[in-house]
């Protein structure tokens, strides 16, 4: 028993003649690579930061954004910068982030958000935050974000409250 001959085929992209790969007799339709990329993908501009891209083709929407960050209006492009500026965003752990895509904190991570109580902190004290200090909630609601309800901990020091702070 031997190899089955290969048959001469014709690439469904640019129609040339080819040999497929043995093994690959049936279902071999492009002569290369860069003729099943041109036939399965479409290449397109990304409306955000414009940095060219591909998807699949086929699907039900076209792709108008490169990534979930541009389609989120975080991406590369500096359009939306004005759109988010001071726009918050409750976390599931109940703390407030704020847009802050100047802050020196956020500079090369994808979400340009602050935690608000840091803002206001770094606020009070006129300086940004020390990698050893955090910010403390006396009441524990982590939306309050008032300056009278925060204070400023070390990291040595317990998560949680003081018992006075929670008998108010």
């Amino acid at each position: 028993m031997g190899y089955a001959v290969n048959k001469i085929k014709v690439c469904a992209m640019c129609e040339t003649e080819f040999h497929p790969h043995l093994g690959r007799a049936t279902s071999s339709k492009w002569c290369s690579r860069e003729c099943y990329y041109k036939s399965t993908r479409v290449y397109t501009t990304c409306a955000k930061c414009g940095v060219e891209f591909y998807y699949l083709k086929g699907r039900a929407n076209p792709a108008k954004f490169c990534s979930r960050a541009c389609w989120r209006g975080e991406g590369k492009g500096d359009w939306h910068m004005d759109r988010f500026a001071g726009e918050k965003h409750i976390q599931g752990n109940g703390y407030v982030y704020v847009y802050a895509p100047d802050h020196p904190s956020v500079q090369g991570k994808p979400f340009k958000r602050v935690a608000e109580h840091r803002l206001v902190m770094e606020r009070l004290l006129g300086r940004a935050l020390q990698p050893g200090e955090n910010v403390h909630h006396k009441d524990g609601n982590r939306q309050n974000n008032t300056p009278e309800n925060l204070e400023l901990w070390i990291i040595p020091q317990p998560a949680g409250q003081r018992m006075a702070d929670l008998k108010r």
